[in-house]
């Protein structure tokens, strides 16, 4: 048990370190003194600096890397703060349409060349590829396997009882009974909306949102009513039971673990009172996890469906991010709604392709995957250090940007005269590409920002275009300069 003493020395390190990285100007990537020196230099235990640097990573001002130490954090001049509503105002549900967008920026990224900070997938040089196509080989080779055959519903058994093994460090674990594989996150999303709403119903979800739950809203002719989101703690409690206490709401999709685009996520202790506000109000949560094990806190937070005592959780997540978007291999555990889920499965299209599933099956018997996580999120926080620097050094003092605690992504705020939709036209003739803001929601916000994939591996090149873009904004009302 720490004693006071032991709780002063940990809060004079952490006093420490902060003293360090200001007065050295210490750059993201730059690395702080280890746990060791710590330990020699102020004569304190391992414990008591291990509890600092703890305290100084959920601060967001060092990341750790395993084997190599704690690192200044990537930060920004002036982090966003979007602010909730005020208590009068009343949000209204929305009618969402069908966005052309995502497909025409794809046509010209295939046609142009671009930069591509607009898509929203981890590239190849950060996926275990060799080792995937060696599970992929053998289970072509395994001719006494039946995955040449149509698999089970509920998917290859091999990686259904993988999955399963997934969870059970959860305080509520899953059994190979809970899960059902799908085509990726979003097939798993859609299932969910299917077994619970009709058209015309409320649905509650984030703002900003991933544009692709709002298509999946328009296709089903659902209406989106939206809560804004804090860039640190995620979805505002009070405002999610003032909006439901206005409307009647049928269902709630929401992230609790890395939020896109903001890259938030919610604690613990939010995520026990949203299960215990919708437990009261009797509306589900289908929850996309898609970017979870995408989480740099190590160990990676545990979902809303991990203390879901009710089974009022439809849990729902995909390997899309961390193994290949390519494999479009997802699950989801259904709560109480999973039967009805299953049966709207084998409707819609039976089953999903059993070698894809044997294989990464296969690739997780291995225990490997927590190792690749490992390091993907290494290389991907070394990433974000960098391109975090390079718009502090191009970029104009008064934008505002969402600092991740995960993900892929970046969320910016420009200055308000900026429309993202025109920036983003400009920023095409440069061989730049970038996604703007309005995609994410349903009404008229976020027309001077946009998202930034952080992504591609760091290089001269890529510096050269976000200094580019950086250059766009600065001289937005100027263009021919």
């Amino acid at each position: 048990m720490k004693n006071e003493h032991d709780l002063f020395r940990y809060e004079e390190i952490v006093d420490k370190i902060q003293s360090i990285i200001k007065n050295l100007n210490l750059k993201p990537g730059d690395r702080v003194p280890s746990l060791r020196q710590v330990c020699k230099e102020l004569e304190v235990s391992l414990a008591t600096a291990l509890q600092a640097y703890r305290t100084l990573e959920a601060k967001g001002l060092v990341i750790s890397r395993p084997k190599s130490g704690y690192f200044v954090n990537a930060t920004t001049k002036n982090n966003l703060i979007q602010k909730p509503h005020n208590d009068k105002y009343i949000p209204l549900p929305i009618n969402v349409t069908l966005n052309t967008m995502i497909a025409n920026m794809l046509v010209n990224m295939k046609q142009f060349g671009l930069v591509n900070f607009f898509i929203f997938a981890p590239v190849n040089e950060l996926l275990p590829i060799s080792r995937i196509s060696k599970a992929v080989r053998d289970a072509l080779k395994d001719t006494n396997s039946d995955s040449f055959q149509y698999p089970l519903i509920e998917g290859h058994p091999r990686l259904v009882k993988q999955i399963a093994r997934q969870t059970f460090d959860w305080e509520l674990s899953l059994s190979t009974e809970h899960v059902l594989v799908t085509n990726g996150c979003t097939e798993a999303i859609n299932l969910c909306l299917d077994a619970i709403a009709q058209p015309g119903d409320i649905i509650l979800i984030e703002s900003p949102a991933p544009y692709g739950i709002l298509q999946s809203l328009a296709l089903r002719n659902l209406l989106a009513l939206e809560v804004p989101v804090h860039p640190e703690t995620g979805l505002y409690l009070d405002q999610l039971e003032f909006a439901i206490a206005q409307h009647k709401v049928t269902a709630c999709v929401l992230t609790t673990v890395i939020n896109a685009p903001m890259g938030c996520a919610m604690p613990k202790e939010n995520i026990l009172k949203l299960l215990e506000i919708l437990k009261k109000n009797n509306i589900p949560l289908i929850e996309d996890d898609a970017l979870g094990d995408l989480s740099f806190t190590h160990p990676r937070p545990l979902p809303a469906k991990a203390y879901d005592l009710d089974n009022n959780v439809l849990y729902c997540t995909s390997f899309s991010k961390s193994l290949g978007p390519g494999f479009r291999i997802g699950w989801v555990s259904g709560g109480k709604y999973h039967e009805k889920i299953k049966r709207l499965k084998y409707m819609s299209n039976f089953f999903t392709n059993g070698i894809l599933q044997d294989a990464i099956g296969r690739f997780l018997e291995t225990g490997l995957y927590n190792s690749h996580l490992k390091r993907m999120k290494t290389a991907m926080q070394q990433n974000l250090a960098r391109y975090m620097d390079s718009i502090n050094n191009h970029y104009p003092p008064d934008i505002k940007i969402s600092t991740p605690k995960g993900g892929l992504c970046l969320w910016m705020e420009l200055p308000a005269h900026i429309d993202a939709l025109e920036l983003q036209r400009r920023a095409i003739d440069q061989g730049i590409g970038i996604c703007p803001g309005q995609i994410f929601t349903a009404s008229n916000q976020y027309n001077n920002f946009i998202r930034l994939n952080y992504c591609l591996l760091w290089t001269p090149k890529i510096d050269k275009h976000l200094k580019k873009l950086g250059t766009l904004i600065i001289n937005y009302n100027n263009p021919q300069r």
